[in-house]
């Protein structure tokens, strides 16, 4: 076993052509120099925030593993025969109401998976069926996907098939945006644009992302009506709570809520509701728990609070479960930005990895973000410094990018393209840069390489590869022992402080009995169970099996294999 401390800086990734210059050695002067000295290379990653990249991380796919559910069904036809389905038709058609259906798009793939819903639903009933969007994307270069996915379906599914309300996600996690959803869902007023492209065009010009786009309408008649049926169609457990309990509120339009039927895709949040859903969440069988537990490592990630369910949500492959083998730290106290006390902090931890997440996505300038990696710098170099104290291995990432626009000191607009590829960089003694070499991968490759150099035991080495015995004969001395960083008023050493009881570990000390998942087909549920871990908890999930399963193998994850 090998110490090791993953040390990420998400956001942070490689200047592009159109960037202005961020990274300099005078910037990040401990980071240069850990550079010179080990092995760097860049990855290529196109994630901008943190639950695409850490499902790469964990499991090795580039989508949840719900997309791969769906389309399975859609190629084997099963989901025209979706009791769920026939039931929303149905209950549409005996109602004589209309069906209202809020759609979350990731990509053109979303709306193509949703017409051969919507093709079903129209061989059933004849009815008018509103389309809503709520756009999960995080990149500018989407909405070229998204105005196709608006041409397709307002003119090719016919003309029952119309788009009402077009939002970002972020504006159903805010309640004065749920307000102005709700109340243009109940009233049909707010802003409406039967030209959409233009709306979306003027989202691109003013730099506003799919994710955080505020709500407008893009037709006519679209308005909430009693014994109307909505349909989430989502594909990760959401939650529409604060939705719901506005629209009950009755301040924008007295309409009884009890003949309003509610549906989804998969499992979603909604209070105490248990809402009918289609299909539950398939499980990854590759994930990193599974990984930890393979080698008998322990795993401590240290993070927000706020973060630790969805990060414990993808390494655990979806499950949520809580186990000896990954454990949490809340760093909401700011501890990790004080590099005195992170060392106390790290002297008490005896996992033999430690992942630290920092980010710099969230800076607002371009000082407020040189400042931030100038701080992050100098915490480098003291971590550095301690895991040569200590033997251990030390690497340093990101998990993703970022590509803003943001203003200097002198109220200039400039641009930020740290996108498409990130450092990936090794400080590790036992595979040092003049025996091998890092090979170009995936962040996926990132976490094996990490697990290999822990235990060599682990089957996959990753990105490592070992220099032939040709080059090894030009190298004209054994690879120096590793320096350490130097500070105009800091040499590395730290007087040795007794470490009290660690307040930060707030996760409780109980196994997880979620090891093995049955396959069943099962596909309607009326008690979903598959939530998202509150944030208070801390990913104190319940390890609970749920009853219609689907377990997902992918052993290279380069791919997936619905079972």
């Amino acid at each position: 076993m090998k110490k090791s401390i993953l040390f990420l800086i998400n956001g942070y990734g490689v200047e592009q052509n159109d960037s202005i210059a961020i990274y300099s050695k005078e910037l990040m002067p401990c980071l240069d120099s850990i550079i010179n000295q080990n092995t760097l290379v860049r990855v290529p990653n196109l994630f901008l925030d943190y639950r695409s990249a850490y499902r790469k991380f964990s499991m090795g796919i580039d989508r949840d593993l719900s997309h791969s559910l769906v389309e399975m069904n859609i190629a084997k036809n099963e989901h025209s025969e979706n009791q769920l389905l026939k039931y929303i038709a149905n209950e549409t058609v005996k109602k004589e109401s209309n069906l209202h259906i809020f759609t979350y798009i990731d990509s053109y793939n979303s709306f193509e998976e949703l017409s051969e819903y919507i093709k079903v639903l129209k061989l059933k009933m004849n009815k008018k069926i509103f389309v809503h969007l709520v756009l999960s994307q995080k990149s500018l270069m989407d909405y070229k996907d998204i105005e196709k996915g608006i041409t397709f379906l307002t003119y090719e599914m016919g003309t029952n098939i119309k788009v009402g309300i077009v939002s970002g996600e972020s504006s159903f996690n805010d309640l004065a945006s749920v307000r102005e959803i709700v109340k243009s869902f109940l009233t049909e007023t707010g802003e409406k644009w039967k030209d959409y492209q233009k709306k979306l065009e003027v989202f691109l010009t003013t730099k506003m992302v799919p994710f955080k786009a505020r709500p407008f309408a893009a037709n006519y008649g679209y308005r909430l009506e009693e014994n109307d049926q909505i349909l989430f169609f989502n594909y990760s457990n959401v939650s529409v709570e604060m939705f719901k309990t506005e629209m009950e509120t009755q301040r924008y339009r007295k309409i009884d809520m009890s003949t309003i039927g509610f549906y989804s895709l998969f499992p979603i949040k909604c209070g105490e509701l248990k809402i009918p859903f289609m299909y539950n969440y398939a499980l990854a069988s590759t994930c990193f728990l599974n990984s930890l537990k393979s080698i008998n490592t322990r795993c401590l990630v240290l993070d927000k609070k706020a973060n630790c369910s969805i990060i414990n949500y993808y390494l655990t492959g979806l499950r949520n479960s809580v186990d000896d083998n990954l454990k949490y730290v809340a760093t909401d106290d700011g501890f990790i930005n004080d590099p005195i006390k992170l060392l106390e902090a790290l002297k008490t931890y005896d996992k033999e990895l430690i992942i630290i997440n920092y980010e710099i996505d969230s800076s607002k300038t371009v000082e407020e973000l040189k400042e931030r990696l100038n701080k992050i710098d100098n915490i480098i170099g003291h971590v550095y410094n301690y895991c040569i104290d200590n033997n251990m291995a030390l690497f340093i990432s990101s998990l993703y990018g970022m590509t803003v626009d943001m203003y200097n000191k002198k109220a200039e607009l400039c641009k930020i393209n740290l996108y498409s590829k990130v450092p990936f960089i090794m400080a590790n003694t036992d595979f040092s840069s003049s025996e091998y070499s890092l090979l170009e991968g995936n962040l996926f490759d990132v976490a094996n390489t990490i697990l290999f150099t822990v235990n060599n035991t682990f089957p996959n080495s990753g990105l490592l590869k070992k220099k032939s015995k040709l080059f090894s004969l030009f190298q004209k001395k054994k690879a120096p022992a590793p320096e350490k960083i130097k500070y105009n008023n800091y040499d590395g050493v730290i007087e040795k402080v007794e470490p009290e009881a660690d307040p930060h570990v707030v996760l409780p000390n109980q196994p997880s009995d979620q090891h093995h998942v049955e396959v069943q087909q099962q596909t309607v549920a009326s008690t979903p169970e598959a939530q998202a871990v509150p944030a208070q908890q801390v990913v104190q999930a319940v390890p609970s099996v749920q009853p219609n399963t689907q377990v997902v193998q992918n052993p290279q994850g380069n791919g997936t294999n619905v079972q």
